[in-house]
């Protein structure tokens, strides 16, 4: 059982053990009821905070602290915790370039998996594949975020995890271009696009209208909300985009590629 999952059971197990609801726990935690669910159910990371209140609240002697600690050192999410957890629910727009995969936020699991099998540790690859796929969640809620994302073109004849698994991908980008909040442009390789060559990246508004970017490096990423990187980034996506096919062309084109594929 990963830390996370391990929080997440014991949270219930030590909430029914003391005979409370989530609402009557969330009120000893001081925090919304709609929290303590998420968590016990695996869909938000626990914060520092969360974790010495359900301490306090049962009386445990750092329990849920240890637990905490071991979440935030896991490889399972490692530096993209805070934007899957905290940044994209809160997101009204997201804005993502990539000049070499599908986004992970729309990639199939076992898109994710091939991808993971070669840069995770193989007790790590099925954590985050859950963890990537179960990201689009944010669509299901009342106020999903407009997600614009921009792919280069050679992604279409990039077989990651073989032909199949591409595919599948495909369809299912298909299918998500249909979505009344995704927007998928693809970038011509003929556009050269040599600004996006560098890393991918995503940017990020808030629903207070903080603006956030998130950045790939050859080791890891990067979160920051600094307003220089922020607007450097916004440049260069503007400039990247100013390059992509309109949506309908992209649509296209990727019914192309699933015809080629098809085959």
């Amino acid at each position: 059982m990963s830390p996370r999952a391990r929080f997440a059971s014991d949270l219930e197990h030590y909430r029914k053990k003391a005979k409370l609801s989530q609402i009557s726990l969330s009120s000893r935690m001081r925090c919304h009821t709609s929290l303590i669910s998420h968590v016990e159910r695996g869909r938000r990371t626990p914060t520092l905070e969360f974790a010495e209140a359900a301490d306090r609240a049962f009386e445990l002697d750092g329990h849920f602290v240890h637990l905490y600690r071991q979440i935030s050192q896991s490889p399972a999410l490692g530096w993209f915790a805070r934007w899957a957890e905290e940044i994209e629910p809160q997101a009204v727009i997201l804005q993502s370039w990539d000049p070499l995969l599908v986004p992970g936020l729309l990639q199939t699991p076992e898109y994710a998996r091939a991808i993971f099998s070669t840069t995770s540790p193989p007790d790590r690859v099925e954590d985050r594949v859950q963890a990537r796929t179960r990201r689009m969640q944010i669509f299901d809620g009342p106020s999903p975020p407009a997600f614009l994302a921009l792919i280069d073109e050679s992604v279409l004849d990039r077989p990651i995890g073989g032909p199949t698994v591409l595919l599948n991908q495909l369809l299912y980008l298909q299918k998500l271009s249909q979505h009344p909040r995704i927007t998928i442009q693809l970038v011509p390789v003929a556009a050269g696009c040599v600004v996006g060559m560098i890393s991918a990246f995503t940017l990020a508004r808030l629903r207070d209208g903080t603006e956030v970017v998130s950045a790939d490096s050859i080791l890891s990423g990067h979160v920051t909300g600094d307003h220089d990187a922020v607007a450097q980034l916004k440049v260069r996506y503007d400039s990247i985009r100013a390059d992509a096919h309109p949506q309908t062309v992209s649509q296209r084109a990727i019914g192309d590629a699933i015809g080629k594929w098809s085959k």
